[in-house]
């Protein structure tokens, strides 16, 4: 044989594989050694057939030689018999064999690749059924018995070059089509989505089983089985390639439907037991709440580069982590959807739709501004950076129209509303703005909006300015603003007041009778409204109707303008500069002045409090009367009646302003109702006794008229709370929440059902008892399933046939009767009726307290106004401050002054300073002195106690005599605008072009080193001609600081001495007067010098640059003063010469500057 006489000679290779044959084999033994010999034997077989191998000769058959081509060779009978010999040898210890396992692997493979049908098939068969199974041994024989591989791992089994039957070739047209398969199958190679192609063209996966079982059980994360495809008829195309839409499940697709009606929205889906997240929207969640995201389909378009993946992308969150989750995504500035399944398993299980998916719809929207219902809302730092200042929560809507103009003369017509949904303020305004957009910028900052609304087109201006004042996360509103766009059309102003007509219509004819001279009243005040504030009110009411917000528009009450002229106007630049709500280092509220003032125990009396620092009051009977409150209480403080008024609001932990428009919004849940009532039951309680102003114990009108607003709710909150289960309410229990004389008919007629089937239940034992053949019959619960019947093990036989069987142990089998099963079923179809009946009374009840929202929030408005009074009494207390003196001049007189945030803050004693300013006497001052000497700290002091005292509260001095000022503007520090193209001197003269225009003889204006970001000359000419302006035309009281020592001649100008040199003291010492010591006292007079150097000192910058410095600084001042003398020298000579008219005075103040 032509297989024995090679086996006598073993390549290298082969005589390794004996080796390691040995080795797995028993050594020393007969049998181990013919094992060596086969197996060496048949590694000669593979050695000869692999390509590297030169002896072509080995498998030739008598009728062949080496010129017959390969495929030909690898058809004939020869072959396979040499195969089928030397397998059916080796296989006799194949356990124990190395070379055993990888014949069984080559064996697979020719079983694999044998066509059927084949000669070689039919001689399989014929040796498996005939005279060869008696030449196996049992080894052999116990292999053939073993179960034949799955279709699908035969797949991916190792195969050699697949043998052919050289009787049947294969015709050109087929070989040609093998080709091109090849050839596709090699294109494909190291592509990404080879791997799916191959998977594609092996299994196919059964959909519909897979579909109802994801959207039945609620959680699809099982895989079928795969089967093996089969190859599709010709002409047709296989399943397995249809496209992606066809393997997304009916709950995907469900999904897919809202996503795309919602693409601006992130969408939490409700899955069974779980909320899930799809696509795009799992990677974004996953980011946000640190969530695992399962890979999948992130695209809801069916791209082709997605198409190898059969299902979405997912994420999932507990349905009770819900509004945690949901709080982070809408603070981190997600616009969030809720996708709720709108009816229940029990339902669903006796409805015409039960083989369906879960009807589903998106219930509810939220945004950052819109998310209402989680009565903490978003005051956490939930997306804003750790400090930041907390957001108000208003939504602003702003359009723009008639841009005029271009440049520096460029107008914009301007209209806002902005509205806050927690509390039910509106804000609108309608104004003219420059080029600098400082109105825009004054009332985005006083707002401090969380999310905008722009309708139509901005200018690139306005655009820019809410880019910047937006776009970061460490912006100045402490956290990222989140800006939407809706389209302007060009009959949008009559679009918009029909909207509004027709919305305010219909509450006027939804109204009552007695209701309806108010509603008529709210149709006329709201159709006054400027064309702009109508565009926005429109576009604002359609934007909360998305929400379910807009009835917040109902209440036109508390429609505010924001251009009110009882009110000192506070531009943006004066709100950053002066640090009213932000410190200007982090942004955070730390160290502003409204944390100083902020002593409140409520939240909305927090609320009120800002509002109070960000307009105060230019109305002087108005601010006495705060004052006064003010004083009361401070005096009173220890008194029984001021700890009556300090121990309510203290008892006071829920935020009623909040709860109070949930509530009209019908969001409130039944333990936070109870919360509330009982809290308004205890505000009117206190002071139940009050019929009459006398009764208060106060003389303050401000304080009396507060505490009598507080008992007129007392009657209406009793008669709701005589309606609530208080036990029911807390553990929120829908269903006995109403006490059993104030339930609806139809929950009481559930609860009979309900009442009526249990009762049926019972009865049934009886009957039962005699099926089983026992004299009682108890019911009994397991792992919640309950009307259970126990049935001894022994005692089966008794058990009708009709009975289910539900669980068991080894002594006992639980079992359902069928009426228990369908009393079972109509108890739970009336569980979720009275669950229906239940939320409709108390929506019924929360409308019908919504009816009183008014006198509600008047009387929450109330105890506001007395923790804000309360809190500037604690300030009063303080030592060192003092009541302020009002007076009808504009004027302002402060002994021993200090900065309130400052002195709070600084370890040390502050340094106080005076000021006296009027407008008939000095009304500017002129500020000189050295670096960091303290000449910004002492102006913000002068303005900061003027604003608190219009605040009506006590001021930080030893006594204070102010004026009524209309406004305060401020001009410091050097900032560009690098987007719109304009240089920090640009910037500067901006700001000052705009106090120019706006300024009266009543404001108070604070220019700080006008003109130092150009050449001397020119910002020493801009900054005398601008502080002559404001002395002489203006008359405004001015402060102005300054580096430029020339401009102290100005002050000669007026001789009444409206105009004063002041300037920080200080000392020097050490050599040359290097060493300054600040005093941080204002003197009278100029510092002729800035002392710029001991700044560069105190900064380290390097020893050998300020050496530099010094000598250059020297240079230029003696330069100067030979330059000076030099012009003197020529001014005295022309005196002399008697040939200069008014050379005289010239030369005194050439002399003085010297």
């Amino acid at each position: 044989m032509t297989l024995l006489s090679a086996s006598s000679q073993l390549p290298s290779s082969a005589k390794r594989q004996q080796s390691i044959s040995t080795f797995f084999g028993k050594r020393g033994t007969p049998e181990s050694s013919a094992n060596q010999k086969r197996a060496a034997s048949t590694h000669e077989i593979l050695q000869t057939q692999s390509p590297n191998n030169t002896d072509k000769s080995l498998f030739l058959a008598p009728d062949e030689d080496e010129s017959t081509p390969l495929p030909a060779r690898q058809q004939s009978p020869t072959l396979k018999r040499a195969y089928s010999d030397a397998i059916n040898e080796q296989e006799n210890d194949i356990g124990r064999s190395w070379d055993g396992h990888l014949q069984k692997r080559v064996r697979a493979n020719i079983t694999n690749d044998v066509s059927p049908g084949s000669p070689v098939d039919q001689a399989s068969a014929s040796i498996r059924a005939g005279s060869q199974v008696a030449q196996l041994t049992p080894t052999t024989a116990s292999l053939a018995e073993r179960p034949k591989g799955s279709e699908r791992t035969s797949q991916y089994a190792f195969s050699s070059s697949p043998p052919q039957d050289t009787e049947k070739v294969d015709d050109e047209e087929t070989q040609r089509i093998k080709e091109n398969l090849h050839a596709k199958f090699v294109k494909k190679l190291g592509r990404p989505d080879s791997i799916a192609d191959i998977k594609r063209r092996n299994r196919q996966i059964n959909k519909g089983d897979e579909d109802e079982a994801e959207d039945n059980e609620g959680e699809a994360e099982d895989f079928e089985e795969e089967e093996v495809a089969k190859p599709p008829p010709k002409g047709k195309k296989s399943t397995a390639a249809k496209r992606t839409s066809n393997k997304l499940t009916p709950m995907e697709k469900q999904v897919l439907e809202i996503k795309r009606s919602h693409m601006d929205t992130l969408l939490v889906v409700e899955v069974g037991y779980k909320f899930r997240f799809f696509g795009e929207d799992a990677r974004t969640a996953a980011k946000e709440l640190s969530i695992v995201c399962i890979p999948g389909k992130f695209r809801y378009d069916e791209h082709p580069s997605e198409a190898h993946l059969d299902r979405f992308a997912s994420a999932s969150i507990p349905v009770h982590r819900l509004h945690v989750h949901v709080k982070r995504l809408v603070g981190a500035g997600h616009k969030v959807g809720v996708v709720r399944q709108l009816e229940t398993a029990a339902l669903k299980a006796v409805g015409d739709n039960r083989n369906a998916p879960f009807v589903r719809k998106l219930t509810n929207v939220y945004t950052k501004g819109t998310y209402i219902d989680d009565v903490e809302g978003l005051e956490g730092p939930v997306g804003g950076p750790s400090g930041g200042a907390p957001a108000t929560g208003y939504l602003v809507c702003i359009t723009e129209s008639n841009a005029k103009g271009w440049g520096t003369d460029e107008k914009v017509r301007v209209g806002i509303v902005a509205v806050q949904p927690a509390t039910g303020d509106v804000i609108y305004d309608d104004f003219d703005d420059g080029f600098m957009r400082s109105e825009i910028e004054t009332r985005l900052l006083h707002i401090a909006p969380c999310e905008i609304l722009i309708v139509g087109d901005l200018s690139k201006a306005t655009e820019k300015l809410i880019q910047h004042l937006s776009g970061s996360r460490t912006n100045i509103f402490g956290e990222k603003v989140r800006v939407e766009r809706v389209e302007k059309p060009k009959t949008m102003a009559a679009q918009a007041y029909s909207h509004v007509s027709n919305f305010y219509a219909g509450k006027l004819s939804a109204s009552g009778s007695g209701e309806e001279g108010i509603s008529s009243r709210m149709l006329d005040n709201v159709l006054k409204l400027p064309e702009d504030v109508t565009v926005c009110l429109s576009a604002m009411i359609s934007h909360m109707a998305e929400y379910g917000l807009e009835h917040v528009f109902d209440l036109t009450k508390y429609f505010q303008s924001f251009s009110a002229t009882s009110h000192m106007l506070l531009n943006g630049t004066s709100l950053t500069s002066l640090e009213i709500y932000q410190n200007q280092t982090d942004h955070s509220e730390k160290g502003s002045l409204f944390w100083t003032l902020d002593r409140t125990e409520t939240r909305f009396g927090r609320r009120l409090l800002r509002k109070w620092v960000g307009r105060p009051l230019l109305d002087k009977k108005e601010l006495e009367e705060r004052i006064a409150a003010v004083e009361e209480l401070k005096d009173g403080e220890g008194t029984g009646k001021v700890g009556r008024i300090r121990d309510l609001l203290s008892d006071i932990k829920t935020d009623l302003e909040k709860s109070l428009i949930r509530i009209y919004y019908g969001k409130c849940t039944r333990p936070e109702l109870l919360t509330v009532l009982r809290t308004m039951q205890r505000m009117a309680n206190e002071f139940v006794t009050v019929k009459s102003p006398k009764d208060t114990g106060f003389r303050s009108i401000t304080i009396s008229n507060a505490i009598l607003a507080l008992p007129t709710v007392a009657e209406d909150i009793t008669s709701y709370l005589d309606r609530i289960y208080a036990q029911a309410a807390k553990d929120d229990n829908k269903y006995a929440f109403f006490r059993e004389e104030f339930e609806s008919d139809d929950i009481t007629e559930h609860k009979l059902g309900i009442a009526s089937v249990e009762y049926d239940l019972d009865e049934h034992r009886k009957v039962a008892a005699e099926k089983i053949k026992k004299k009682k019959v108890d019911y009994v619960t397991v792992a919640g399933i309950e009307y259970l019947i126990e049935v001894d093990n022994s005692m089966l036989k008794n058990v009708p046939a009709s009975w289910a069987k539900v669980s068991g142990t080894k002594k006992v089998s639980r079992f359902h009767a069928p009426e228990v099963v369908r009393l079972i079923r109509e108890r739970d179809q009336h569980k979720e009726a009275l669950a229906a009946a239940c939320d409709t009374a108390f929506s019924a009840l929360l409308a019908e307290i919504a009816t009183k929202y008014q006198s509600f929030r008047d009387c929450i408005q109330a105890l506001a106004t007395l923790d804000c009074l309360m809190s500037l009494s604690t300030i009063a207390n303080q030592p060192g401050y003092v009541k302020p003196e009002y007076s009808d001049d504009t004027c302002m007189v402060i002994e021993q002054g200090r900065h309130p945030m400052v002195e709070q803050l600084l370890l040390d004693a502050y340094v106080p300073n005076d000021t006296d300013l009027a407008t008939d006497q000095t009304r500017a001052l002129l500020i000189t002195g050295p670096n960091m000497g303290g000449k910004s700290s002492y102006v913000r002091q002068v303005a900061l106690i003027a604003i608190m005292g219009q605040i009506g509260s006590y001021v930080p001095a030893e006594s204070a005599k102010l004026g009524m000022l209309d406004a305060v503007f401020t001009r410091m520090g050097a900032f560009d605008n690098m987007m719109a193209g304009e240089s920090t001197f640009m910037v500067e003269l901006s700001e000052t072009s705009d106090i120019l225009k706006q300024a009266t003889s009543r404001s108070l204006i604070i220019l700080d080193e006008l003109g130092r970001g150009t050449s001397t000359h020119d910002g020493v000419a801009i900054a005398e001609a601008v502080l002559d302006y404001l002395v002489r035309e203006k008359r405004s009281l001015t402060l102005f600081i300054t580096h430029y020592q020339n401009l102290s001649a100005l002050a000669k100008g007026f001789e009444k001495g409206e105009l004063k040199n002041v300037h920080m003291k200080f000392q020097e010492s050490g050599e040359d007067g290097q060493d300054i010591t600040f005093l941080y006292e204002v003197g009278q007079g100029v510092a002729h010098r800035s002392y710029g150097l001991n700044v560069a000192r105190l900064a380290n910058v390097p020893g050998s640059v300020l050496d530099v410095a010094a000598v250059k600084s020297k240079e230029l001042e003696s330069e100067v003063r030979r330059s000076s003398m030099v012009c003197l020298s020529q001014v005295l000579q022309s005196s002399l010469e008697g040939s200069g008219n008014g050379q005289l005075e010239l030369l005194v103040n050439g002399i003085e500057q010297l």
